[in-house]
């Protein structure tokens, strides 16, 4: 069989069937492992360290799913792009992503340097409180 490349991002349609397998395999390990509510309860425990490890595992529990539930947006908006005919072209920039970032994140929506651009303004936003009054 033939493989074309998309004339936008050289992603062959192997390639492009092959990621997909992998980002919906993926999909369905979030989905069917996903966290159970018991680690997410509050327990009224009367030993002071009890209650710290209990607060400290809960609160790694809610990271943890909030990782999955990320993951699972940025999974489903990736399937969406490779129906539509998007994928692999970064959401910023809309240049091609290259095939060693998608290998490695099939999921990836930009390329590196939009990537880090955009954790740098989110780790900026955090911190910068000028914009709060």
């Amino acid at each position: 069989m033939r493989q074309v490349a998309s004339i936008t991002t050289g992603i062959t349609t192997g390639e492009t069937a092959r990621r997909k397998a992998i980002l919906e395999t993926r999909l369905r390990e979030l989905v069917g492992g996903a966290l159970g509510r018991e680690e997410l309860q509050i327990e009224h425990l009367a030993d002071p360290i009890d209650q710290i490890k209990s607060s400290a595992d809960r609160e790694m529990a809610v990271q943890r799913l909030n990782h999955e539930s990320r993951q699972v947006r940025d999974i489903q908006s990736a399937l969406a792009a490779i129906d539509d005919g998007t994928y692999g072209t970064c959401e910023q920039c809309e240049e091609p992503i290259p095939r060693k970032r998608l290998d490695a994140v099939p999921w990836a929506r930009m390329c590196v340097p939009c990537q880090s651009k955009a954790e740098a303004a989110s780790d900026h936003g955090a911190w910068d409180l000028s914009d709060a009054a």
